[in-house]
């Protein structure tokens, strides 16, 4: 196990054993991972699209609230249950499932 230098605050964001970060994608899983179709300071979004584990919600991840309109994560938390560290890239042959399943749980969360 390598030593962490006590210091540095960022060496905890590795720790993230649910989901495998962008850079751990190979070549042809970064080509086929789905971009964001949403509107961010009026062009378009083309972020990567993460989906929440915990309850399904599905965006592109910004830095501020309201940066995208198709926003899901501010900075690794999901907007709509608010946990972190649960996002997983979404493939372009999966959104569309994805889009189905969330838009069938909503009018039951709202209700």
């Amino acid at each position: 196990m390598t030593r962490v230098n006590p210091s540095n605050k960022f060496w905890m964001r590795a720790g993230h054993m649910n989901q495998k970060r962008l850079i751990d994608l190979s070549e042809e899983e970064k080509a086929n991972i789905a971009r964001c179709r949403g509107d961010k300071d009026s062009h378009p979004c083309k972020n990567p699209i993460f989906r929440c584990s915990e309850c399904g919600n599905y965006g592109c991840d910004q830095e501020v609230i309201e940066k995208c309109s198709a926003q899901g994560f501010k900075n690794d938390k999901c907007l709509h249950c608010g946990v972190t560290s649960k996002r997983i890239p979404v493939m372009q042959k999966d959104l569309d499932r994805f889009v189905a399943e969330w838009e069938k749980e909503v009018p039951a969360i709202k209700s």
